[in-house]
């Protein structure tokens, strides 16, 4: 179980079951003593009745004065009997009883003294007696008695079997209005943590360079802490830029003087060492031109809320590419959706992934390139296609490694396409490559 929140909300559930397990066993408890309690009260004030009726006879029998209240004591094993006995014998006992007795224990028990005890009596019933030791004068001198009243005990159970099923959907009830209340507790304390995520999400997006807003204490020195790391990360980033910069800044003067030497011996006639070396001062340009705009796009510490309008800066650059070879010989088409199309991202990065798109389909194009973009499920769909051969379906990986060419004679260093790729990885982008409603390339890049 990963999730925080499930995990708190299973700790406080099962700590509430069991907390009211234990409550529901303890009431029930309660209860059961409660009514038992009442019961044998109430066998008590029958014994006190019936010692109050007793009257020892002259022959030496016994007998009661009068009728007991309840009429359960005539009724046949209603559940409910008295019995008196003498020296461990009984003398008298209630019709209720009909041919049964109430087992004795044959102890004497004191004047006024009360004993009550748990028995199976008739049918076999688990019973409650009460007893009592009565003292009474008759002529011959003063008899003992041991008065008892019984009742089964299924009446207490019943009581209980009552008493539970209104007590347990009532703690169900309850267990079910915790189990919200705590749930209802978790979300809110688990707030401040999705708003903590909001503002990561904000901050990635390049909308806010720091963390802000309103936090509990409990997370204010994390915030801090997290401020701090990024503070130093972009730090970090930024003298990377810098290193990055002056290192391609470096290379310019020694790319121009081997430019240079290219030139001299093309003009000394030595064209294919001129080649080459052009070849591999474009690879190196192309490279120190990925490294800076890899520097640019590395981290989440951008200009906040950056908006590159896309229409004007395809329009320039297709101007551009109608100054190079063959860029006046090709149908150049620009068209956005809507007109005033805006991408968050740096517009030196735009320039480089849309310039290499719209330099390759120059360079392969037959006499028509058409530069796109659309907003699509929450991206920005940009689109160059061209009426040029295109690539077929299995050499699609190829053209995507920087370096490779599908034509070794063609003009270019083979990055181009590449450096697209990497570059739209870099801003958490995709880019892919298929076939062109014109009937050549279609290079789309959704960012």
């Amino acid at each position: 179980m990963n999730s925080l929140r499930l995990r708190l909300l299973a700790a406080a559930t099962f700590g509430i079951l069991v907390a009211l397990a234990i409550t529901g066993f303890i009431i029930v408890s309660a209860f059961d003593s409660h009514v038992r309690g009442r019961l044998i009260k109430e066998l008590d004030d029958h014994l006190l009745q019936i010692a109050a009726l007793l009257k020892p006879e002259a022959d030496g029998r016994a007998s009661l004065s009068g009728e007991l209240s309840d009429p359960l004591f005539r009724r046949p094993l209603s559940g409910l009997y008295w019995q008196v006995s003498e020296k461990g014998a009984a003398i008298l006992r209630s019709r209720s009883l009909w041919d049964e007795s109430i087992p004795s224990t044959g102890d004497e028990i004191g004047a006024g003294a009360r004993q009550v005890r748990e028995l199976r009596g008739p049918k076999d019933k688990w019973l409650i007696v009460v007893e009592r030791g009565v003292v009474l004068p008759a002529p011959a001198g003063e008899r003992r008695f041991v008065v008892a009243v019984a009742c089964e005990q299924c009446a207490v159970n019943e009581a209980r079997r009552d008493f539970v099923k209104v007590v347990a959907p009532s703690l169900a009830i309850l267990a079910g209005l915790l189990v919200l209340a705590s749930w209802a507790q978790v979300r809110m304390g688990l707030s401040p943590l999705g708003a903590l995520r909001r503002q990561l999400e904000i901050f990635r997006a390049g909308q806010s360079a720091k963390l802000s807003g309103r936090f509990p204490r409990e997370l204010e020195g994390l915030v801090d802490d997290l401020n701090a790391l990024m503070e130093a990360q972009a730090q970090a980033i930024e003298r990377a830029r810098a290193n990055a910069a002056k290192l391609a800044h470096g290379l310019k003067t020694p790319l121009a003087v081997l430019s240079t030497e290219a030139r001299a011996l093309r003009a000394r006639g030595d064209a294919d060492a001129a080649d080459s070396l052009d070849r591999e001062i474009g690879l190196m340009n192309a490279h120190v031109t990925r490294t800076l705009a890899a520097a640019r796009a590395v981290g989440p510490r951008r200009p906040v809320a950056i908006r590159t309008p896309v229409k004007p800066l395809l329009a320039r650059l297709v101007g551009v590419m109608r100054r190079l070879p063959r860029g006046d010989e090709l149908s150049w088409e620009v068209e956005t959706t809507p007109e005033s199309l805006e991408l968050s991202i740096d517009q030196r990065d735009l320039e480089e992934l849309a310039g290499n798109l719209l330099d390759n389909a120059r360079k392969w194009a037959r006499g028509r390139v058409k530069a796109s973009a659309r907003r699509e499920d929450g991206f920005v769909v940009l689109a160059v296609d061209d009426d040029g051969p295109g690539v077929p379906p299995d050499r699609v990986d190829d053209v995507m490694t920087r370096g490779a060419r599908l034509d070794a004679d063609a003009p270019g260093t083979g990055i181009g396409l590449g450096i697209v790729a990497d570059l739209a990885q870099l801003h958490n982008g995709q880019f892919t490559i298929g076939t062109s409603e014109l009937g050549g390339l279609r290079a789309e890049l959704r960012l």
